[in-house]
C-alpha cells in the first residue's frame, strides 16, 4: 500500500469561487478538494500545466466582498477537474484559509500540526 505523500489535509468546500487565468474566469460552487497548499476544481477545460492563475473564494454570499485571494499555478487539467498548487497568499487570506481548514476537517489536531509545521504556502 502506497503512503499518502500529501502535506495538508483535504476537504470539500461549498462556497462560490472563481479561478482566473489571464482574461478568462471559471466560476464554481464547490471546491472538490481544498487544502492549505492547493485545490481541485470541477472545471471542464483544457488548461495548460504551469499556467499562472489566481483563485478567489468568496466567504458568505456570492456578492460578498469578503474573500480569500490566492495565487497559484495549474498542475493538471484532466477528466473535468483542474488541480491548482498555491504559490502566494496575503496574511489575511492565509488566516481565513487556515480557519476553513480547521472548521472543515474531521481531524483538527492534524490540521493544527500541519499549520505549525508549514505556517505559509509552500
Amino acid at each position: 500500500m502506497e503512503s499518502d505523500k500529501r502535506r495538508f489535509t483535504r476537504f470539500t468546500l461549498n462556497m462560490n469561487s472563481t479561478l482566473y487565468i489571464g482574461n478568462v474566469s471559471y466560476n464554481v460552487d464547490t471546491i472538490t478538494n481544498l487544502s492549505i497548499g492547493g485545490c481541485l476544481l470541477p472545471i471542464h477545460a483544457d488548461l495548460e500545466s504551469g499556467a499562472p492563475c489566481s483563485l478567489t473564494i468568496r466567504l458568505g454570499m456570492p456578492e460578498s466582498e469578503v474573500s480569500i485571494k490566492i495565487e497559484g499555478i495549474i498542475i493538471r487539467s484532466e477528466h473535468g477537474d483542474v488541480a491548482v498548487k498555491f504559490t502566494g497568499i496575503d496574511p489575511d487570506s492565509l488566516f481565513h484559509l487556515q480557519m476553513l481548514a480547521r472548521y472543515n476537517s474531521h481531524d483538527t489536531e492534524k490540521v493544527e500540526e500541519e499549520i505549525k509545521k508549514h505556517p505559509g504556502i509552500i
